[in-house]
């Protein structure tokens, strides 16, 4: 429990408030004085709630109280977690020692870098953990600079980059304190130097947010090539797909684009759901450059589709940009939109493909999403094997890019760092979800499945030698098995 009084600046005003607390028997853990908030914050454990109404009563009849009240956490305590917190945000692990060599505060990582439980090296010796290194007192109790060494332990490369901790006196004197030390690791250097070369270039966000490895389908590589030629023009865009697709990904991307294209300083994006959208939004945005988007664009109410085609006839300074789940047929036989708006909105029509139109694009959407999942989660980038992707590419994935991520997570944080067919679980394939044995015979049955196996990737890699590549066999063996199962080449 925390309390907080607030109270004027006098000498024995803490030592009054303090005297209180003895007659009610209760154990100070904490005091703390904030003179510029002028509140002394005092912290014990938890007593009944009629014991408390008497301390806060007694308390409030002290001279100089104006106020007391309890709190969940005193300035200092709520500093402190704020700085761990950030802390354990770093890509790297933080270590902190006194003036001998005691460990005061580590994070997890630190701690994951040493293979030692937090709790196990809170007070005690830094040296008692690394050994084959000598620390002089020196280090620890005179630091003059910053010191960088390089360790390993347990097979692990580790560089400790150390800076001295100063406290200035009352005179403004700086005197050591002890030492922080950045533990990085040259497997996480790595890894963070693979997710830079893979990270989008913010100097030509639309080129490089879709990577050559993930624009391969005709599909994306025609939806990339309207988004393009649309991006200048400042007509209404209606942007359709399936849920999951990377819509909003996508307008992004086109919007950073136009805008580094056309320099306007004040242009923003504007992001509502059409059901939030209201008469004064549309008002707004008379004052308003850049680009607003509708999400769900199907789920405007009439009055806002009349509010929305009246803005429209003024000739807006903002781009309209509509964005919807539904097909162009759903949207245009007017259940759901007037038709007129409808037409007014999908003056240029943008289609997201879904995954299982770009099964192409799967192998190096992969890597992308798990280069970034890895770097996000602290984990060591998994290879990933031919048969995995194969696997990948079987799917049909209902819920498109969405679905992609939560798979790639499920399996980072499960699996080793080589990922097999296997130990991917995605459900299960329909097209032998019910194949059963042939005529009693274990050989037909696995023909059987490989001749399905082979007549639905070769839509994707219509070629002997990019389906060979594929499935990692030879090209004169996957001719062989093509001629065999009568698949036209």
């Amino acid at each position: 429990m925390r309390l907080e009084i607030q109270c004027e600046d006098r000498i024995g005003m803490v030592r009054e408030a303090l005297d209180l607390f003895i007659p009610h028997q209760i154990d100070m853990r904490l005091v703390e004085v904030d003179t510029k908030r002028r509140c002394i914050y005092c912290g014990f454990s938890d007593i009944p709630f009629p014991k408390l109404q008497r301390l806060l009563a007694d308390i409030r009849r002290l001279d100089s109280v104006e106020d007391v009240k309890t709190v969940m956490f005193t300035p200092s305590e709520r500093e402190h977690n704020a700085l761990y917190t950030l802390l354990e945000a770093l890509p790297d692990g933080v270590i902190s020692v006194d003036l001998k060599g005691h460990i005061t505060m580590v994070t997890e990582l630190a701690a994951e870098d040493l293979q030692v439980p937090i709790s196990e090296l809170l007070h005690k010796p830094l040296q008692q953990f690394i050994k084959g290194i000598h620390f002089s007192k020196d280090t620890w109790a005179n630091p003059k600079e910053g010191i960088s060494k390089r360790i390993r332990i347990r097979h692990k490369t580790l560089l400790l980059e150390m800076k001295p901790i100063f406290v200035s006196d009352d005179e403004g004197v700086a005197n050591p304190a002890g030492t922080v030390i950045y533990v990085k690791s040259k497997v996480r250097l790595d890894r963070q130097a693979e997710s830079l070369k893979q990270a989008p270039d913010a100097e030509n966000p639309l080129e490089s947010y879709f990577q050559p490895a993930v624009r391969k389908s005709p599909s994306m590589r025609q939806t990339l090539n309207q988004a393009k030629a649309f991006v200048d023009v400042p007509q209404p865009l209606l942007v359709q797909g399936e849920t999951g697709t990377g819509k909003r990904s996508l307008i992004d991307a086109l919007f950073q684009y136009w805008h580094k294209r056309h320099g306007e300083r004040d242009a923003s994006l504007i992001v509502r759901h059409a059901r939030d959208l209201t008469k004064a939004d549309i008002e707004a945005f008379d004052n308003l450059s850049g680009w607003i988007v509708i999400e769900e664009i199907e789920y405007l109410s009439e009055s806002m589709q009349i509010e929305i085609m009246n803005w429209l006839t003024r000739q807006p300074s903002m781009r309209l940009v509509s964005v919807s789940s539904l097909s162009q047929a759903q949207l245009a036989d007017g259940t759901r939109l007037n038709k007129a708006l409808y037409f007014a909105l999908a003056t240029l029509v943008l289609s997201m493909p879904p995954l299982r139109e770009r099964k192409e694009d799967i192998e190096g959407l992969v890597q992308q999403i798990v280069v970034a999942q890895s770097e996000r989660h602290r984990q060591t980038v998994p290879s990933i094997a031919k048969n995995a992707i194969v696997k990948l590419a079987l799917y049909d994935w209902p819920g498109n890019l969405k679905e992609l991520q939560n798979i790639c997570l499920q399996t980072l944080l499960t699996q080793k760092t080589l990922w097999l067919a296997e130990d991917i679980h995605v459900p299960q394939l329909n097209a032998f979800a019910e194949m059963a044995l042939v005529n009693d015979s274990l050989e037909q049955t696995v023909k059987q499945w490989e001749a399905e196996l082979l007549k639905r990737l070769y839509p994707n890699f219509p070629s002997t030698r990019r389906l060979a590549k594929a499935v990692g066999m030879s090209h004169s063996a996957i001719a062989n098995k093509l001629k065999e199962y009568g698949i036209k080449t």
